[in-house]
């Protein structure tokens, strides 16, 4: 009975260890000496995980993941035409160590 008690906690928190940011792109870094994405969104984002530096109000992502140049086509769509994203992220900050993770995202009409 333990067991399934700690195992629903932590289920609880890992499911809301996952930070959502919706806002519109106000603008786009890409940094090739990093090899990653900056993607700030307007307001900043929202409950950043506490690894989640103070040197800038981004979200990010490698350049090297199997998705990435699709990443970055859909943001760069989302940025032109000024519409409402809806960032799913890592709740932590494993592509860069002070930046909040992108997971994936939504871009609304």
């Amino acid at each position: 009975m333990l067991r399934m008690i700690l195992l629903l906690m932590a289920l609880f928190f890992c499911a809301n260890s996952h930070a959502n940011t919706t806002a519109k792109i106000t603008h786009i870094l890409m940094y090739e000496q990093g090899n990653i994405i900056y993607i700030y969104p307007e307001g900043g984002v929202q409950n950043p995980p506490s690894c989640h530096g103070s040197n800038g109000d981004y979200l990010s992502y490698k350049m090297n993941r199997p998705m990435a140049k699709e990443y970055f086509s859909m943001l760069m769509l989302a940025f032109a035409a000024q519409k409402t994203v809806s960032f799913r992220t890592e709740g932590a900050c494993i592509d860069q160590s002070v930046s909040e993770t992108i997971r994936y995202f939504t871009v609304y009409k």
